[in-house]
């Protein structure tokens, strides 16, 4: 179990982006997004320092799950592994993801805002359905306010099969698909990001940018299975960060253009 959840970390920062390379025209058009359920969020246990109990980060883990995709995992229906990073431990990933780019401004500048916001940390969770193995998922919050600022559905079936060129949308109807998910978020008011014309493609997913009109800064990542059309994760602020600048170290030549 704790290997697994040491993978299911790693991926929710670079893994889903492995293989990037190919240029990307479009998904399939048999298109099923991923709903927003209703669910209410239960009151945060606070366990010490300001920050959440372990318990309450596995319950907020699930019902997370619950609310964007659809399910009914009770905590005794799924197998939870919980770590967790310091702002400190986000700094370092950080400091090295950066370490060989070109920024206008150091990362502790750069991304000010972003880190204030974890000040306490964040939590990483791993949920498996004991009834099917392969239904996993991965969860980054907030370590104060349980904020959910990472999900993805981690798919492990196979990965070799891609659609037909026939069945695929073209680049901009998938950004429409991500932009009507940002709508069913409700965290962001309308228009108040943009596509930033970059993204990353492996294999059968696509990670889509977004970025705060005002600030221009990245703010959103969405990630989607180009073979079905549903929106399988997002990461939110730092986590954002983070992916966007270890996809950049790992996959520089990857990142697609618009022309």
């Amino acid at each position: 179990m704790r290997t697994i959840a040491t993978l299911l970390v790693v991926s929710l920062f670079s893994s889903l982006l492995a293989g990037c390379g190919s240029f990307y025209t479009g998904i399939s058009k048999n298109t099923v997004m991923v709903k927003k359920t209703n669910q209410e969020k239960p009151d945060a246990e606070v366990e010490y320092g300001g920050l959440l109990s372990e318990d309450t980060v596995k319950t907020l883990s699930v019902n997370a799950v619950n609310k964007y995709f659809g399910h009914n995992l009770s905590l005794d229906d799924a197998m939870i592994d919980t770590s967790s990073l310091d702002q400190q431990q986000i700094k370092a990933v950080l400091a090295d993801a950066t370490s060989e780019m070109d920024m206008k401004q150091g990362f502790l500048v750069e991304y000010r805002e972003q880190l204030i916001k974890v000040a306490g940390g964040i939590y990483m969770s791993t949920i498996i359905n004991k009834y099917d193995s392969e239904d996993m998922y991965g969860v980054v919050m907030n370590a104060k306010d349980g904020e959910v600022i990472g999900l993805s559905k981690v798919n492990i079936e196979k990965r070799t099969s891609s659609p037909t060129e026939s069945k695929k949308y073209k680049l901009t109807e998938v950004v429409g698909l991500a932009e009507q998910f940002i709508e069913t978020m409700g965290d962001y008011e309308q228009d108040a990001l943009e596509w930033d014309d970059s993204y990353y493609l492996n294999g059968y997913m696509t990670e889509l940018y977004f970025k705060n009109k005002e600030t221009d800064e990245v703010a959103l990542s969405l990630l989607i299975n180009i073979g079905s059309g549903e929106v399988v994760g997002f990461y939110k602020d730092i986590m954002t960060v983070l992916q966007l600048w270890i996809g950049k170290r790992m996959y520089s030549t990857s990142v697609q253009k618009r022309d």
